[in-house]
């Protein structure tokens, strides 16, 4: 009976192996081919490729640094807005997101901030930005500034990550060794579908929607969103906001204030940390006011950069 057993245990562990084997190469690979049928642009930098959009213009480049799980399509408002302004403006899919590679790779600060060095460097040279980052975005581009602050012209923050949260039980889970891969694998797609609407007081758009779940039918993607919970510090980075306010870079900080991801309360500790900061608070909005209140949104970033009266 014991012996029945063992073989049981064993061919129910051989058996997740091979699936957590299959739920990897049983999708196709994120490749060039695929980024032109979606009409994708993609650079080469020291970990893969990654996808952008780039538009020129009259001022400074504006960057957009989307969050931890929508790829940079969560930006299409305020891309539009900009590009029709004059303004420059680049905007581009974090490594194992969106359009970009998924490197088999730690996904921590030190490899996002070189994923933005690097892009920056080749397309912009070495003319100064404007970097605005949302949710995690914000935690990258507050590391990103306070680590080559002679690259930066003026900094927007929008809901940005960096001060103690609490987890929910699922990504608990998934921090485990060995089965947190394989549960990743396997209810990634599902997060997504249920965490989408928690980030807007409006109902999805259909365009966020779809760009959010394509990504999700490449290999790489739950593999990535996995290791940045493990590595990504987004809940202990108040030494770096103070460090960044002693800069005195010029800042805009948004925050909607039925924030369900990232609480309006942190609002008032980012603001002790930057105290320089002007701050726009959203009424009527969740996550992400440049969907919520966008006409509202655009309008703050214009008049902060001066692209409008």
């Amino acid at each position: 009976m014991l012996r029945r057993l063992y073989w049981l245990f064993g061919a129910v562990l051989i058996f997740m192996w091979c699936h957590y084997v299959w739920l990897r190469i049983g999708k196709p690979p994120m490749t060039d081919e695929v980024r032109a049928k979606f009409g994708k642009r993609s650079i080469a930098l020291s970990n893969g490729k990654t996808a952008f959009e780039y538009s020129e213009g009259n001022t400074p480049a504006v960057v957009l640094v989307h969050g931890f799980s929508v790829p940079s399509a969560i930006w299409e408002n305020t891309y539009r807005a900009l590009v029709a302004e004059g303004v420059k403006v680049l905007r581009y899919d974090l490594y194992g997101r969106g359009f970009s590679d998924s490197p088999a790779i730690k996904y921590d600060a030190d490899l996002f901030v070189r994923q933005l060095k690097e892009l920056t460097d080749e397309l912009i040279g070495t003319e100064k930005f404007v970097v605005c980052g949302l949710s995690m975005g914000g935690a990258i581009t507050v590391q990103f500034a306070d680590r080559y602050p002679d690259r930066v012209d003026k900094l927007i923050l929008i809901d940005p990550a960096g001060f103690p949260l609490s987890l929910p039980a699922a990504a608990t889970v998934v921090k485990l060794p060995i089965i947190g891969d394989y549960a990743g694998r396997i209810l990634a797609r599902r997060a997504m579908v249920k965490a989408l609407p928690q980030n807007f007081t409006r109902s999805v758009p259909p365009a966020v929607e779809a760009a959010a779940l394509i990504q999700t039918d490449y290999a790489g993607y739950d593999d990535a969103i996995v290791s940045t919970l493990r590595h990504m510090n987004l809940t202990d980075l108040k030494s770096t906001y103070e460090s960044l306010g002693r800069r005195h870079i010029k800042t805009l900080l948004l925050w909607g204030k039925h924030d369900q991801v990232v609480p309006f309360s942190h609002a008032s500790s980012v603001r002790a940390a930057l105290p320089g900061a002007k701050f726009v608070a959203f009424e009527k909005s969740g996550h992400i006011p440049t969907v919520d209140e966008k006409e509202k949104a655009n309008r703050a970033i214009l008049q902060f950069l001066g692209a409008a009266d």
